[in-house]
């Protein structure tokens, strides 16, 4: 996947609850936000370090799941999504062996699949619950390889001292407006109906994500949130929050602080990873 730089609400009471990790090279957080009165957000991050025959491995398995749905449980849509994946998952990347590209598409895909039935059956189980989905955005890291997906308006970002660049792509209207060339970037931002999604985990009987590929380098760190961070925080100043902040944990807090003074008018998850063992 080549780099590119690049109907919610309610009245609440504010939050001040952050959900965190401890401190490290893997640091994430979530926050309903000052509007909402849940949060249907679901996050998810694993670090997996193997040694088999004295061989070690290390990889990440990085997700953010927006729920949708408000009373109709989008918080049990995403954490359905983000349990499920994780399930199918996971016997792979405890695997002894080289993963090939091939593999982790299908796996991804596979696990995508999977987590969509199960959303659609848990609503088809409870009627109350009908209409309940979730976007979803996963990242892989093994080694330098970084297997991306996504399926609606939650984003993966590559972060370093150089650029922020998005690889993931919305699934919107808005976004499809852009690729015809009849909204800028700014108007897109700012458009009324930049939630409008046009994929969604548990909305349809199949879904088929975006599944990518992509190299990381020294000093990249991955970026995976929902647009509850990215409505309220420009993509500089996410760049220089993750460059600037002295581990992942802070940069995560620091966003989630931002989002919320500029509005919070939605739910907010954010992880951050800075890779280990990638060479110079």
């Amino acid at each position: 996947m080549k780099r590119t730089a690049d109907g919610k609400g309610a009245s609440a009471t504010t939050s001040d609850t952050v959900i965190r990790t401890t401190r490290g090279k893997l640091g994430f957080a979530t926050n309903v936000g000052r509007v909402r009165p849940v949060d249907e957000d679901s996050i998810l991050a694993i670090e997996i370090r193997t040694a088999f025959l004295s061989q070690p491995r290390h990889r990440l398995l990085l997700i953010v799941a927006d729920g949708m749905g408000g009373h109709r449980r989008g918080d049990v849509a995403s954490r359905i999504a983000v349990q499920t994946v994780a399930r199918t998952l996971l016997p792979l990347l405890t695997s002894e062996i080289d993963i090939p590209r091939a593999s982790y598409h299908h796996a991804i895909q596979t696990a995508i699949g999977l987590a969509n039935q199960a959303i659609i059956a848990e609503s088809q189980a409870h009627p109350e619950m009908e209409g309940m989905g979730t976007t979803m955005s996963l990242a892989i890291a093994d080694g330098r390889n970084l297997h991306v997906a996504n399926a609606g308006d939650s984003r993966i970002y590559i972060v370093n001292a150089r650029e922020i660049c998005q690889v993931t792509r919305d699934h919107s209207v808005v976004q499809e407006m852009v690729d015809r060339g009849e909204l800028g970037p700014e108007e897109a931002r700012h458009h009324p109906r930049k939630n409008v999604i046009t994929m969604a985990l548990g909305v349809y009987d199949e879904v088929t994500p975006d599944i990518g590929l992509l190299t990381m380098e020294p000093g990249d760190n991955v970026l995976l949130c929902c647009d509850g961070l990215i409505n309220h925080v420009e993509d500089e100043d996410i760049q220089r929050v993750v460059v600037q902040a002295s581990d992942p944990q802070t940069a995560c807090d620091i966003l989630v602080s931002l989002a919320n003074k500029g509005g919070g008018t939605d739910n907010i998850s954010v992880i951050i990873a800075r890779p280990p063992d990638i060479p110079s």
